[in-house]
C-alpha cells in the first residue's frame, strides 16, 4: 500500500510540474495597424510556442554574394557570417528564431510573426562595414582627366546609352559625424550654387559630367548622369586610369540643387584610417537640435588609433563611409578624435537608428551575403494549419481510444487513463524546454500517441500470455510487464536515437518534428510502464486479488 502512496505521490507531482509549465505567460506580441504602425504590446499566452509555420512570419535562405570577388575559404567565411547574423536576429526581437547554417554555401534564417520583408532582409544582409577616410585635397582627378576622357572616347561610351547599374542605396542615411565644416556648404546651401557654381559643362566624355563641389575631393553629378558615369567607372580601363591609391565613392543619398537632382561622387584615400572593427557599442539617441542620432564606443586600442590617425589629418576633411557609400557631407577633423562619437541619421526615424545600431553592435559581415530565397508565411495559413492539425489529432486519438477500449475492455481503459497523462506530460515538457510547436511537430506528436499505445499493446498480449498459461491476475500482470521491457525500452531508444540524428542534421521543421518525437516518446515511457500498471496495482488493491481480468 506505501509503495502505491509513493507511485500516485510521483505521477502527482509529474502533473503539477506539466501544469506549471503550461501556465500562461505574458509575451511581447508585434503589431501591424492598419496605417502601417508597429506597436508591442504584453499579451498572455499558452505555451507551447507555436512556430513559423503555424503563426506565420518570413523564411530567408542567405548564400554567399561574390558577385565583387570570389571568396576563398567559403565555408569558413560563412560560419563567422552565420554567428553575425544571429547576433542581429537576436536583438531584433523574434520570438523563437531559428538561424543555421545548411551545407556549406547557405544560412537558413526563420523569423515567426514577422511581416516587414524589407526591414527583415536589411537587418541580416546589411553589411554594416564602417571606415573613415581622408577625402582627396590635391585634385588628383583633374590632373588624370583627360586621360580618362581620351579612354572614354576611345571606347565609345560617351555616346553610349545610359546603362543602369547603380548600387541600392542604404536604408539609413548618416551625416555629421564629428564637429561639420560650416566654411565648406553644399552647392544648394549658398548663393554661389544658384549663381551658377553647378553651369559650364567640362569638354569630353567623362569630365562633362562631373561639376566641382565645395568640398574637397567632391563631385556633384546629374541624377540623370549618374548611371552613364558609373557604367564608364565600372570599364577596366577607365578604372585603371584613376589615380592610384585613391578611389571614387557615392554619396549614400541625392541633393535638390536649384530644383536639380544631384548626386554627390567623392575621390578618397584607398587607405582607410580605421574601421567599425573596434566598435564596442552603438545605441539610438535622440538630441533635440540634431535630431535622430546614433552614439557609438570604440575599444581602447581604437580610440589610440583613432587619436593618432586624426592627428596627421587636423583641418582635412573626412568621409564616414558605411557599406562603400559616404554618408552625408564629410566633416572637417578641428582636433584629434578620441574613441567616442555619433552618427545624425539625417531625417531618419528613430526605427532607422535603432536598425543601425543594431547591425554595428553586432559587427560587420565577413563575406557579403544576398537572399536567395524569401517566403513569407501568412497569419492565415498558419491558423488553417493548427485547425487542421488539430482535426487530425482529435481523431487520431479518438481511433485509438476506440480501438483500444473495444478489442482490450478494462484494460484498455486503463491505458486510456495512461494516455491522457501521456498528453500533459508531452506538452509540459515541449513548454519546459521552451520548444516551438511547429506543423511537422504535430505530426511528430500525433505520431507518438501510437508509438504510447504500442507500449500498452505489446504489455496487454504479454499479459494474455500468461494468463493463458494458467498464472494468477498478478502474476500475470507481474510477468507480463517484465517481459515486455526489453522489446519497450529497445524500439523506444531506436526511435529517440533517430530522433536526435533529424535533430542534428535537419532544418527548422525537420527539428520540431525530432523535438516533439522525443518528447512523447519519452512520455511514452513513463505512462505506458510506470502510470498503467500504478492503475493495476491501485484495481487489484480495491478488488482484494481479483481472479479474472478484462482484456
Amino acid at each position: 500500500m506505501s509503495n502505491l502512496k509513493y507511485r500516485f505521490a510521483l505521477i502527482g507531482a509529474l502533473a503539477l510540474l506539466s501544469l506549471w509549465f503550461l501556465r500562461p505567460a505574458k509575451v511581447i506580441k508585434r503589431i501591424t495597424h492598419v496605417d502601417g504602425r508597429i506597436t508591442f504590446d504584453s499579451v498572455w499566452a499558452w505555451p507551447p510556442k507555436k512556430g513559423l509555420d503555424l503563426q506565420g512570419g518570413m523564411h530567408l535562405t542567405l548564400e554567399v554574394d561574390e558577385s565583387r570577388g570570389v571568396v576563398a575559404n567559403k565555408e569558413e567565411a560563412l560560419d563567422r557570417a552565420l554567428k553575425v547574423v544571429r547576433n542581429r536576429i537576436d536583438q531584433f526581437g523574434v520570438a523563437e528564431p531559428n538561424v543555421q547554417k545548411v551545407g556549406t554555401d547557405r544560412i537558413i534564417v526563420e523569423l515567426p510573426g514577422i511581416d516587414d520583408q524589407r526591414r527583415a532582409e536589411d537587418i541580416v544582409k546589411k553589411s554594416a562595414f564602417l571606415q573613415f577616410q581622408i577625402t582627396d585635397n590635391s585634385g588628383s582627378l583633374e590632373k588624370v582627366m583627360s586621360r580618362i576622357d581620351a579612354v572614354v572616347r576611345e571606347k565609345g561610351l560617351a555616346a553610349g546609352a545610359p546603362v543602369t547599374n547603380d548600387k541600392a542605396k542604404p536604408a539609413a542615411g548618416i551625416t555629421d559625424l564629428f564637429s561639420s565644416d560650416t566654411s565648406a556648404k553644399a552647392p544648394g546651401d549658398s548663393a554661389k550654387a544658384d549663381s551658377g557654381v553647378l553651369a559650364g559643362p567640362r569638354t569630353g566624355g567623362f569630365s562633362k559630367l562631373l561639376q566641382p563641389g565645395q568640398t574637397p575631393g567632391q563631385y556633384y553629378v546629374a541624377n540623370s548622369d549618374v548611371p552613364q558615369l558609373q557604367a564608364m567607372l565600372s570599364v577596366p580601363e577607365v578604372a585603371g586610369a584613376l589615380p592610384p591609391g585613391k578611389e571614387i565613392l557615392w554619396d549614400s543619398d541625392t541633393k535638390s540643387i536649384s530644383g536639380k537632382g544631384y548626386r554627390a561622387m567623392y575621390v578618397v584615400d584607398s587607405r582607410a584610417i580605421i574601421t567599425g572593427e573596434h566598435l564596442i557599442d552603438a545605441k539610438p539617441n535622440q538630441d533635440p537640435v540634431e535630431g535622430v542620432l546614433v552614439t557609438f564606443q570604440l575599444n581602447n586600442e581604437g580610440g589610440r588609433q583613432f587619436k593618432r590617425e586624426t592627428t596627421k589629418y587636423v583641418k582635412r576633411h573626412m568621409a564616414i563611409v558605411l557599406d562603400d557609400y559616404v554618408m552625408g557631407n564629410p566633416p572637417v577633423i578641428n582636433e584629434p578624435i578620441g574613441n567616442r562619437g555619433q552618427i545624425t541619421m539625417g531625417g531618419r526615424d528613430l526605427q532607422a537608428a535603432q536598425d543601425l545600431a543594431l547591425v554595428l553592435r553586432a559587427g560587420a559581415l565577413p563575406v557579403p551575403l544576398k537572399v536567395a530565397e524569401v517566403r513569407n508565411i501568412g497569419a492565415s495559413l498558419g491558423q488553417d494549419s493548427i485547425r487542421r492539425g488539430t482535426i487530425a489529432m482529435i481523431v487520431a486519438v479518438f481511433l485509438v481510444l476506440l480501438i483500444m477500449v473495444v478489442y482490450y475492455r478494462f484494460s484498455g481503459v486503463l491505458a486510456v487513463g495512461g494516455l491522457v497523462f501521456y498528453l500533459l506530460f508531452t506538452l509540459g515538457a515541449l513548454a519546459g524546454f521552451d520548444a516551438a510547436l511547429t506543423l511537422p511537430g504535430l505530426a511528430g506528436f500525433i505520431l507518438s500517441i501510437g508509438i504510447a499505445i504500442d507500449a500498452n499493446v505489446l504489455i496487454f498480449e504479454r499479459i494474455r500470455d500468461e494468463l493463458d498459461r494458467g498464472k494468477t491476475v498478478r502474476t500475470a500482470i507481474d510477468e507480463g510487464f517484465r517481459h515486455a521491457m526489453s522489446a519497450i525500452v529497445d524500439s523506444n531508444v531506436s526511435v529517440v536515437l533517430t530522433a536526435m540524428v533529424l535533430y542534428r542534421f535537419g532544418t527548422g521543421p525537420v527539428q520540431g518534428f525530432a523535438v516533439t518525437l522525443i518528447a512523447g516518446t519519452a512520455a511514452s515511457m513513463i505512462t505506458s510502464i510506470f502510470v498503467v500498471k500504478t492503475f493495476y496495482l491501485a484495481w487489484l488493491n480495491r478488488s482484494r486479488g481479483a481472479q479474472t481480468l478484462s482484456i
